[in-house]
């Protein structure tokens, strides 16, 4: 079963947005889910990130939601929910089987899921995707972020892994281009494109 897990160097970055292309793009080979371990503040009058990615092309599935829109450990300290990597990875896996599935962190890829410090390179670790795709705001700064994101990935992961540039504003010629031509020069996979200027997106890591 493939399985992709989108992450992202910061939160706000695009990750939602991403897992919904990559899920509408799966979707035309056969049944596809969108899966969110964990969501905080899906209760402060928006839908949750799970179905907006899923859209009508998946299926929805939130493992854990917590009202309060803050980090996911302190959300669900407020919610007196019990959070750790186990019980994430106990839901997760009790999910029926899909012949492929979008799995999409809360935040950024250093974000604490466990009051032992486990985060969702840890999770990734143990789901064994056939990708790590960390989103990255394609703008001035993101060659920091990507590298910084990726090295500390690989302290805990050692599967494939790439970066996704989401560009929220359109970036200038002269950023856009440093920003690929500082992935390339650092070995970092661009695994795909998205935002103004680029539709439909570049998937550079699937067939056509």
């Amino acid at each position: 079963m493939p399985v992709f897990f989108v992450t992202g160097s910061d939160t706000g970055v695009g990750k939602t947005h991403v897992a919904g292309l990559l899920a509408s793009r799966m979707a035309r080979d056969g049944f596809t889910q969108v899966i969110k371990p964990v969501e905080s503040g899906a209760a402060a009058g928006r839908p949750a990130d799970a179905l907006k990615a899923a859209g009508k092309w998946a299926e929805a599935h939130t493992l854990l939601t917590l009202p309060a829109p803050i980090a996911p450990l302190a959300a669900a300290k407020k919610a007196r929910k019990q959070l750790d990597l186990a019980t994430l990875l106990k839901l997760y896996r009790a999910v029926p089987l899909a012949p492929c599935r979008v799995v999409e962190s809360a935040g950024g890829v250093a974000v604490p899921i466990d009051p032992k410090g486990k985060d969702w390179s840890d999770f990734a670790a143990a789901i064994k995707p056939m990708a790590v795709i960390i989103v990255v705001e394609d703008r001035l700064g993101a060659i920091n972020q990507a590298r910084l994101a990726i090295a500390y990935l690989r302290r805990r992961y050692d599967g494939p892994m790439g970066v996704w540039l989401n560009a929220i504003k359109k970036p200038t010629p002269a950023v856009a281009a440093a920003n690929r031509a500082g992935l390339a020069d650092a070995w970092i996979p661009l695994y795909g494109e998205s935002g103004p200027g680029k539709k439909p997106p570049r998937f550079h890591f699937l067939p056509r």
